[in-house]
């Protein structure tokens, strides 16, 4: 038998490559899914866990993770209680870890750092890459990164002060070099540490963040026990709370993603879909052999070999089949996953990846899924292969016209349908995500069980329009629907495939466009730029911000004092803002309330008795002129704003801000550094606005929206090759048909063209459905996520462009998988094609 086998497989070895390569992307693909999700998780929990490396109990604020009270008027709640959790019983050490952002100052540069205190050794987290640990008020550390983005080496001296202030200046020695931060959501801020006594200044506001406890003993039993006894040490005191590692670790990684296993499960579900999609191919492939192979099978039963003979020949070669390609695939998993890896540690992002996990156990499983996924898809074309009569075999057998689905299967698949999609519309608009995505998966097996009825219909529709041009396209309109069920299992893989990739398109597509947009309405300037100096920024000032490359449009807002005096009432002094309505219209990202000439807007908080449309007078120190007043919810505070125009009555005004629009495709690194070089011009300049937290939401999108993109061409890729077996079947079995139409004139070209149109016909029905059903899935689940979010609003919004290069791929797919059966099937010629049956 394995002499057999071995010989079978030698002969067929050009027609396995093709079911090799789908085993393999499987593989790989799971491979790459369950090794992506372990290195996320761990790289996660690393994160989160890194300043608890020494600690085994974490005391935080009650309410937020960060204090938020004034340290200026408010004492420190976990300032108060450390003397009492350094009592407590099994406490080898504790210490709380404060911080604090400041100006930096080193040479021309300047930029926002963040300022820790150096904790006590026992609870000591940051790790020193070279020189020593700060042992004065002078002395500090700083980030790896951060110096070598300054230039800053061990000896040399930078200037910390208080943010936007200059308050309390302090010169700092870099006596050491700490290593930079786990891997995970980065901040891009550089990091000094030095003596607790270094933040005692007041004007620093510098808050607690949290207390880190050190057992004398390891393990969970000893955590619990020191959790409690640190519990009841500070029992007395209010707006604290107590945990382990462990439920730090928990509630932190709740908090990130929403789910502590969202993320895996996410690419366990790709990978579901991607071993789904597998084998369906797989199965096809091996149809497409036992039909090539009848009269050889036929003959073996006919010199005597059993109907379990001939069974266990087919399961033993795909034995072998799934055992190579499966160690293929693991490789090809393992490939992926550094890649991508690479990928998201590009800097480019503010998300990447830690060091890479790889499992023994993990690529066990994708092995075995491999080598079980193909014997599995291999038992209905091996029994199919028992079922003819050798000696009926032996003759010519013509492939049946059509596969009606019984009523039985017919009536499952209807009730999929309806009851998954009527799940699918009360978890987008009712219930929530969980009842969503169970009944998306219920109406998509549904969808698909349906496919031999709708698919051939909408293909035999799209037919009819091309079916005029020629006679090679009315027989490729009529042949891709002749047989539904094959039509259907050729669209069916590549259906998945597209129907994924437009939902995860479209989704991140439209939360990346949703989040721009809620930040866009809240803060619509890119960056604002503030100068505390009273005498405003100078011309020479203005042009160093405004030049800058990245800058594509600016605005000068104006600031003066006048007096406005209400018909019959009281003078009131204000401070003004003038704006060139115009621009800042340009400038901002969003439309914004600006004064038109003639008019004083307000905020209602401040407006008193002044109602809309009032007439004040409004008086500068060389005129005064009647306004109207205007209310505007989004007018700053305790300012009134006019037009540039009618601020000419003012003498001198003064310009104390500018707004910036920064060039679109700007990223979050860009926006940063450029924050420091706007920083640089003046020591009087603050920098706010929507673009650091716009880039960085965008950019965390982008790189997530890469790696399941990755994901999931390979499950296209897998449907390509789906589609080039059955269009192999399909030519297969049409050899008598192709080599009469040959015989009554049908150039090899026409042949090639009238198979390439007929796959043609089929994927681009498959991709249409595929875009409508993925739009469809991807407003269910952001309708879905809005209800549990109610913070944000999330709207579908479609990528044509992305969209239409899923339909040229799909047609050029389509094209490519008839290459080598049309051009077969043209060499051929008609007389042998004839004979041959």
């Amino acid at each position: 038998m394995i002499r057999v086998v071995l010989s079978g497989l030698r002969a067929t070895l050009a027609r396995l490559l093709a079911t090799a390569l789908a085993v393999a992307l499987s593989v790989g693909f799971v491979v790459a899914t369950l090794t992506l999700s372990a290195t996320f998780t761990h790289t996660t929990e690393e994160s989160l866990t890194a300043s608890m490396a020494n600690a085994d109990v974490l005391v935080t604020p009650a309410v937020a993770m960060v204090a938020t009270s004034d340290p200026r008027t408010s004492t420190d709640v976990l300032l108060k209680v450390l003397p009492a959790v350094q009592a407590a019983a099994g406490v080898a050490g504790a210490d709380v870890e404060r911080l604090a952002y400041v100006d930096l100052h080193h040479g021309e540069t300047r930029s926002v750092a963040q300022v820790n205190t150096l904790l006590a050794e026992s609870v000591r987290w940051q790790t020193l890459a070279s020189g020593r640990w700060p042992t004065s008020v002078t002395e500090a550390t700083l980030d790896q990164p951060a110096a070598e983005a300054m230039d800053l080496a061990e000896g040399d001296t930078v200037t910390m002060a208080a943010v936007g202030s200059g308050v309390s200046p302090t010169e700092l020695t870099i006596v050491g070099i700490t290593d930079a931060q786990a891997a995970g959501v980065g901040t891009s801020a550089s990091t000094l540490i030095v003596p607790a006594e270094a933040l005692e200044d007041p004007a620093l506001f510098a808050v607690s963040t949290s207390i880190l406890v050190a057992g004398a003993t390891d393990g969970a039993p000893a955590s619990a026990a020191l959790a409690a006894a640190v519990t009841s040490a500070v029992a007395g005191t209010s707006g604290v709370v107590v945990q382990t590692r462990a439920q730090a670790v928990d509630q932190q990684t709740a908090l990130l993603s929403g789910s502590a296993t969202v993320i895996t499960s996410i690419l366990l579900a790709f990978a579901t879909i991607a071993l789904f999609v597998a084998s369906i191919v797989i199965a096809n492939t091996f149809q497409v052999l036992v039909s090539q192979r009848t009269r050889e099978l036929a003959l073996l039963r006919c010199i005597g070999a059993s109907a379990g003979q001939v069974r266990r020949l087919i399961l033993w070669e795909a034995l072998l089949l799934g055992v190579v390609a499966s160690v293929l695939g693991v490789g090809i998993g393992l490939v992926g996953s550094v890649v991508l890896a690479e990928l998201s540690r590009d800097g480019a992002s503010g998300l990447h990846l830690g060091q890479l996990v790889i499992d023994p156990v993990r690529l066990a499983i994708g092995f075995g899924i491999g080598v079980l996924l193909t014997l599995f898809s291999a038992l209905s074309p091996a029994r199919r292969a028992t079922r003819v009569r050798p000696v009926a075999a032996m003759r010519a057998v013509a492939a049946p016209a059509s596969v009606r689905q019984g009523v039985v299967g017919l009536v499952a698949a209807l009730a999929l349908l309806v009851v998954g999609g009527t799940g699918l519309y009360l978890g987008a608009t009712r219930s929530g995500l969980t009842l969503a995505v169970v009944s998306g998966v219920v109406s998509f097996l549904g969808i698909l069980l349906c496919s031999a009825l709708f698919i051939p219909w909408i293909v035999r529709a799209a037919g009819m329009v091309i079916g005029w041009t020629s006679a090679p396209a009315r027989l490729a309109a009529l042949n891709a629907t002749r047989n539904p069920a094959r039509t259907a299992s050729t669209a069916a893989a590549l259906l998945v495939g597209v129907t994924l990739v437009t939902m995860m398109v479209v989704g991140v597509t439209s939360v990346r466009t949703s989040i721009g947009d809620r930040i866009d309405e809240k803060r619509p300037v890119d960056l604002t730029v503030q100068s505390v100096d009273p005498a405003g920024m100078t011309p020479e000032e203005i042009d160093g911000v405004t030049d800058l490359p990245e800058v594509a449009g600016a605005t000068a807002v104006d600031s003066a004092r006048i007096t406005i005096t209400p018909a019959g009432g009281e003078p009131r002094v204000l401070a003004a803002r003038g704006l060139d309505s115009a621009e800042v219209q340009g400038v901002a990202r969003s439309n914004v309330v600006v004064p038109a000439v003639g008019e004083v807007m307000l905020n209602p908080t401040d407006a008193g008795a002044l109602q809309a449309g009032d007439v004040v007078t409004v008086a500068g120190d060389v005129g005064s002129a009647t306004l109207t007043v205007v209310l505007a919810e989004t007018s700053q505070r305790k300012h009134a704003t006019l037009t540039k125009q009618d601020l000419a009555l003012v003498a001198a005004p003064v310009t104390k801000q500018l707004q910036l629009r920064l060039d679109d495709e700007v990223t979050s690194n860009q926006v940063q550094q450029l924050s420091t070089v706007i920083l640089s011009v003046s020591d009087a300049f603050t920098v706010g606005g929507g673009a650091p937290e716009r880039t960085y939401y965008e950019q965390i999108l982008d790189v997530m929206l890469l790696i399941v993109l990755a994901l999931l061409t390979m499950a296209v890729v897998i449907a390509c090759v789906g589609v080039a077996n059955t269009m192999a079947l399909s030519v297969f079995e049409r050899r008598r048909e192709s080599a009469l139409l040959r015989a009554l004139g049908l150039t090899r070209g026409q042949l090639r063209g009238m198979l390439g149109l007929e796959a043609t016909l089929i994927t681009l029905v498959a991709a249409a459905c595929g875009i409508g059903l993925g739009v469809v899935y991807a407003w269910a689940g952001l309708s879905a996520v809005s209800l549990q979010a109610q913070k944000l609003a999330l709207r579908v919004h479609l990528p044509w462009d992305q969209l239409a290069l899923v339909v040229v791929a799909a047609i050029v797919a389509g094209l490519l998988a008839t290459v080598v059966p049309a051009s077969g099937a043209a060499r051929r010629s008609p007389v042998a094609g004839l004979l041959h049956e």
